[in-house]
């Protein structure tokens, strides 16, 4: 079976209406014919091929790399976002917890919760990582109403979370096994 696309079907439809005309008028583009006398015409028709679908593993989201692969969590600040083949990248500056080591926070996270104290330090500032956000990536604004009370919440975006500003600017992120951003909070510190 042979498959024609839209302009390739229209082609055909008016090759058809024109051999239909032809037939009836007993006329053949010139030639006369006696009557009585049969006609025939004979078309090709013009197949277009249509485009061919990207490859597998060809999207922006496959190629944008990330420096995290491997971490299911990473607690930083969003020094800027960059944007890689269509994918948004946030440039993450790496942040400690006080009393929990890197590879815990890689593995399990923080729990963020209202305080007004200081867990979370910047211990270097010049180091920075790629970090994609995966397509659906969900960002929750968490802000401190009162030490005693917990964290009002609402959804936010990307861009709103690249404008924190103290003291809410630090970030958790959830990522996927490709080092992908599919979940964002921010410390709603007081």
């Amino acid at each position: 079976m042979i498959r024609l696309t839209a302009p390739a079907h229209a082609a055909m439809a008016g090759l058809s209406l024109c051999a239909a005309v032809t037939l009836l008028s007993g006329c053949g583009g010139g030639t006369s014919s006696a009557p009585g006398e049969v006609v025939t015409v004979t078309t090709t028709p013009t197949v277009t091929a249509s485009a061919v679908p990207p490859t597998a593993g060809t999207t922006g989201a496959d190629t944008a790399k990330s420096d995290v692969a491997g971490r299911r969590f990473d607690l930083g600040t969003i020094v800027r976002v960059k944007n890689d083949g269509g994918v948004p990248v946030i440039i993450l500056d790496r942040w400690t917890a006080a009393g929990i080591s890197d590879s815990t926070v890689a593995a399990e996270g923080v729990r963020l919760h209202v305080h007004s104290d200081a867990p979370y330090q910047n211990k270097n500032s010049k180091i920075t990582y790629r970090i994609p956000v995966a397509q659906g990536a969900t960002f929750t604004y968490l802000h401190c109403v009162a030490i005693d009370q917990p964290p009002v919440q609402k959804s936010s975006t990307l861009d709103e979370f690249s404008r924190l500003q103290d003291p809410e600017k630090v970030v958790l992120l959830t990522l996927d096994p490709q080092g992908r951003a599919i979940k964002a909070e921010n410390d709603p510190a007081c």
